[in-house]
């Protein structure tokens, strides 16, 4: 004869029920505020929470409760819901009964296994997936070396948009210290790979990319922040700067209406095998896109991505390593995407890649944006 539950033999109902309750009001209050509704309904915890065993248990048994037909017709499958374990797994998406959660969340790096290719280029598989380099140690990294003049032109490079007339593009590195190996002055190890340089870090390549978009007409901002100073005058680390990006993104946003696409520029800490191609005779750097799940623009991000790689593979062949989705159980999850339906992260080169590589991308890439950017302008002028 199967057990059935009564408030006799669950002395506990009524406090799991109460703290249920309150737990539910709360939220319910919580989420009901529109200015915090969207950041709440896609945070990981929540998400954790909604996915996880121990809540589906809670349902279950609250179902089980208020409608007889329902616990009798699953029977010993309503297990009695551990608050605790409800509570744990929401809050840090440690599960008790799997020790490679914990792993995920302490180890950096450890998650990138269930990142999902959506598309993948050339020679790119679950077995060779991207990961980011270890994070500098800022006040190391600061103390070293004071920024030098970058060599590249820098005419429309400003982190003051106003200085731009009708910007379409803005540009920025949420890293901005990740550098290139032939690039630094330094002998360095390739894990200490950064620099606040801008002639040696991935700033240097928003500035060629800048000053090409400008000779095909395209208006751009580069914002050429130096991030790890920004964080550590915050007294933030490595983990808060999608955060500081964040609002440097939405005040370009706000006070440039007709700014659409945001670029946030990255290299990958991958070795120079897998970060270059030679397409018809010439060396470029190899560079790949990831669009964050998290996000209401997710969609169309998505298909912004999967249309410019398409077109490299067209022109370029082997150039793009394909496209990286992540939630943000495998990473920021949003990566300011949150803010234009046209937003970017890419990943360009590694940190083997030499100028010349650099340059010859960022060309390819240009010249396929361009292609875009003309046909939406066309499109629009047609309206």
């Amino acid at each position: 004869m199967k057990n059935k539950y009564t408030k006799d033999n669950n002395p506990n109902l009524f406090i799991i029920t109460i703290g249920l309750v309150i737990v539910l009001f709360t939220t319910s209050l919580i989420i009901s505020i529109p200015s915090v509704q969207i950041k709440i309904l896609q945070s990981k915890g929540l998400e954790q929470l909604v996915n996880s065993e121990p809540f589906t248990n809670t349902f279950l048994f609250l179902l089980g409760e208020e409608i007889p037909q329902f616990k009798t017709f699953l029977g010993d499958e309503i297990k009695t819901p551990s608050l605790s374990k409800l509570a744990l797994e929401a809050v840090t998406g440690i599960k008790t009964d799997n020790i490679t959660t914990l792993m995920m969340q302490e180890i950096p790096g450890f998650n990138i296994a269930n990142t999902e290719i959506y598309i993948a280029g050339e020679g790119s598989n679950y077995s060779n997936l991207p990961h980011e380099s270890p994070p500098p140690d800022f006040d190391k990294l600061l103390k070293g070396h004071q920024p030098t003049e970058e060599k590249e032109p820098t005419s429309h490079d400003s982190n003051d948009t106003d200085k731009i007339k009708d910007p379409s593009v803005y540009i920025y590195h949420s890293h901005s210290w990740e550098g290139y190996l032939p690039l630094i002055d330094e002998d360095v190890k390739p894990s200490d790979s950064s620099s606040i340089d801008n002639s040696e870090n991935v700033v240097l390549v928003g500035t060629m990319l800048t000053n090409k978009f400008e000779e095909y007409g395209i208006n751009t901002v580069h914002n050429s922040s130096n991030v790890a100073k920004a964080l550590r005058d915050r007294g933030w680390d490595y983990r808060n700067s999608y955060t500081l990006t964040h609002e440097y993104v939405e005040t370009a946003a706000s006070k440039n209406p007709t700014m659409d696409y945001y670029i946030d520029i990255h290299r990958d800490s991958a070795r120079k095998e897998s970060t270059t191609a030679t397409i018809n005779g010439k060396s470029y750097a190899r560079l790949y896109f990831v669009v964050g799940k998290a996000n209401e623009h997710y969609q169309e991000n998505l298909s912004f991505a999967k249309e410019i790689h398409q077109k490299l593979e067209e022109s370029y062949p082997g150039l793009s390593k394909g496209i990286y989705v992540k939630t943000k159980a495998e990473g920021n999850g949003v990566y300011n995407q949150d803010i234009s339906s046209k937003s970017l992260l890419i990943e360009v080169g590694g940190i083997d890649n030499n100028k010349e590589e650099l340059a010859n991308t960022v060309g390819a890439f240009a010249d396929v944006f361009e292609d875009i950017y003309e046909g939406v302008v066309e499109v629009n002028a047609q309206k």
